[in-house]
């Protein structure tokens, strides 16, 4: 372990290189099963698919090697603290449980394995950058990197019209909000003068002292800046109504992809936006958190409203996913040491109750006489009685039910907002929770209706995906090729299931050791 006197006396490239070591391993560990593609025995074997998940075990050790300290690399352009711990944590997570649960999806759709693994590495380590980025340069690269590895994963399907679509519509929007980002720095750099986020602080903070704020055009170009900056994060954190790329890339994305982009992009999107906020956007330019409770209620009633009226799970995840998010977003509204404290407790408990959906997502994907349709999941309960129940644990989550982290989350970012006195708005998230639980039941009643036996055995090609096997195939070939051999799951699919219920009801039992976790990041990111 580095102590804090070791780290003072490097000089100014060890510091840089020590602050983005737990980014340089992935990215070290990418290019290697990227070049495994020049070896066909190799990159045809399971080699690609364990390297990534040594990457993601070597990262979180350095990690946790540079816990407790703070290290500002490449002339403050990055900076590395316990926020930062919290967060990589979550995104590690995020990219081990996705690759887990991605071998025997691949396997099933025969599709390049190193190009595949490389881009899930890539995309982690785009995000952990991201999440360290303070500076506003560095930030638009690292949203670059990260958006473009999630249009290439989006359109992996080679040959599928649906996941073709998704990731050109995703580009196209992507781009927009990207033009937003930029052209956000560009009017902040033009008003303060800076493009480190801590210089832009100062800047902002002794205006403000000394009543220059409103002197020349320096409030109106924050103003505008930080409106266009707002757009950009938003999209990526799918608030409405910026949310319109979500429901199609999250459908037509292979499931594990899907996956990734709901809690990894979303964690990486909504770490940044609470740095910035912090920092710049919480100042007196303009009532930022009128617009925030906007968003938040509109992303809330829409995501739910919209879920209830999707019969296709993922889409339904994907609705639910904007729901979430408005949710979170009312943490960051309330402020605080408690309402953000309450938005990193809720943000990791999102990971592992969204993760383990999309894991029993991919399980009934894999089953081949199912499709994603909801009504085909008629019965499951009876034949699959495990995978029923885990999958209505993590859905009762998702809607809120006590003894879950889901529960937990939202009590921790209601009550902050409460104690900033944004009553009516908890009482319309009250009211949303209550409401999206109807579509959660829906699903866990369509999985307990008891003619499953006759859907399950029945060979119809209905809603069979494209690249995938005759639906006429016997069971127990089916079984043995997607994952289900003997009745049992797939080993990575049945550990991601085993840790995303491990973490969502750890976190809803004992929810003051992640808590306490929250609290000690939320301090680091006020030591400026």
């Amino acid at each position: 372990m580095l102590d804090s006197t070791q780290i003072y006396n490097m000089n100014l490239l060890e510091k840089g290189v020590l602050s983005v070591m737990p980014e340089a391993v992935i990215i070290i560990f990418a290019f290697i099963v990227l070049f495994l593609t020049f070896f066909e025995k190799l990159s045809k074997s399971d080699n690609p698919y364990y390297l990534s998940l040594i990457s993601i075990g070597f990262s979180f050790i350095y990690v946790l090697m540079l816990s407790g300290r703070t290290v500002n690399g490449f002339s403050g352009s990055i900076v590395f603290n316990r926020f930062d711990v919290f967060f990589f944590i979550g995104i590690l997570f995020s990219g081990f449980l996705t690759i887990l649960m991605s071998k025997v999806y691949m396997d099933n759709f025969k599709l390049p394995l190193p190009e595949y693994y490389s881009l899930i590495l890539f995309g982690v380590a785009s995000m952990m950058f991201l999440v360290s980025s303070n500076n506003l340069i560095m930030l638009f690269l690292s949203i670059e990197f990260m958006s473009v590895t999630a249009y290439i994963l989006t359109g992996y399907l080679k040959g599928n019209s649906r996941s073709t679509e998704a990731a050109l519509k995703y580009f196209v929007l992507g781009t927009f909000a990207s033009a937003f980002v930029i052209f956000g720095s560009v009017f902040i750099y033009a008003a303060t003068g800076h493009l480190n986020l801590y210089n832009i602080h100062y800047f902002i903070t002794s205006a403000s002292d000394k009543g220059l704020i409103n002197f020349g055009n320096i409030k109106i170009y924050l103003a505008i800046g930080l409106i266009l900056f707002l757009v950009g994060l938003a999209f990526k954190m799918s608030l409405f109504p910026f949310h319109a790329w979500t429901p199609d890339a999250y459908d037509g994305a292979p499931t594990p992809v899907t996956n990734f982009m709901a809690t990894g992009v979303k964690i990486a999107a909504f770490a940044i936006f609470l740095r910035v906020y912090s920092l710049i956007y919480n100042f007196n330019i303009m009532d930022f958190n009128n617009i925030l409770w906007l968003l938040a209620i509109l992303s809330m009633t829409f995501g739910n409203i919209a879920a209830i009226m999707s019969s296709n799970i993922k889409r339904l995840l994907a609705y639910s996913s904007i729901a979430q998010a408005g949710y979170i977003l009312i943490g960051i509204i309330g402020g605080g040491y408690y309402g953000y404290s309450g938005t990193l407790f809720y943000l990791l408990a999102y990971i592992f109750m969204t993760a383990g959906a999309f894991a029993i997502v991919v399980i009934f994907e894999n089953f081949d006489l199912m499709s994603l349709d909801i009504k085909k999941y008629s019965g499951i309960g009876y034949k699959y009685p495990f995978v029923a129940a885990a999958m209505t644990f993590f859905l009762l989550s998702l809607a809120g039910i006590p003894v879950t982290s889901g529960f937990m989350g939202k009590f921790y970012v209601f009550s902050a907002a409460i104690k900033s006195r944004y009553d009516l708005l908890v009482l319309i998230a009250f009211i949303n929770s209550a409401f999206a639980a109807f579509y959660y039941i829906k699903i866990i009643v369509q999985m307990y209706m008891p003619d499953g036996e006759r859907l399950i055995e029945s060979s119809s090609t209905n809603g069979v995906q494209p690249g995938r096997g005759s639906v006429g195939a016997d069971l127990n070939k089916s079984n043995n090729d997607f994952g289900i051999i003997n009745g049992k799951i797939n080993e990575g699919l049945m550990i991601v299931i085993f840790i995303c219920l491990f973490f969502t009801l750890l976190m809803g039992i004992f929810p003051q050791i992640f808590i306490n976790f929250a609290h000690n990041s939320i301090n680091s990111l006020w030591s400026i």
